[in-house]
């Protein structure tokens, strides 16, 4: 089976460049492939009023979080965005400002790279 890393770049404002990978991803981990799903950029504002997002960007979310797919959120991006209150409140932890994901550490560890 294959790796896949999901990183979600897109604003909220676009529900189904959310919804669509993450059922995506879902799929393939129920295929048995090993996924990571990723918030940087625009889509760490996703946390901010998660309740207010269209119902299948929300179930998609719901999902991949109970699967434990949501591998983690730019801790750059959510301190620079003010949304590390929200992030945390769903139970992802912000640890300073670093970058992230390592998309290079990613590559080396053998997954392909899937950057919506």
């Amino acid at each position: 089976m294959a790796k896949h890393a999901f990183l979600l770049l897109s604003s909220p404002e676009t529900p189904g460049k959310f919804a669509n990978p993450l059922t995506y991803a879902r799929q393939l981990d129920e295929a048995g492939h090993q996924v990571a799903v990723y918030f940087d950029g625009a889509a760490t504002y996703w946390f901010d009023g998660i309740e207010d997002h269209p119902d299948p960007a929300v179930r998609a979310y719901e999902d991949a979080k109970d699967l434990g797919l949501i591998a983690g959120v730019c801790d750059h991006c959510a301190t620079f965005k003010g949304v590390t209150d929200a992030v945390e409140a769903e139970g992802f932890e912000i640890q300073g400002t670093e970058h992230a994901p390592d998309v290079a550490g990613l590559v080396d560890d053998g997954y392909e790279l899937h950057i919506v």
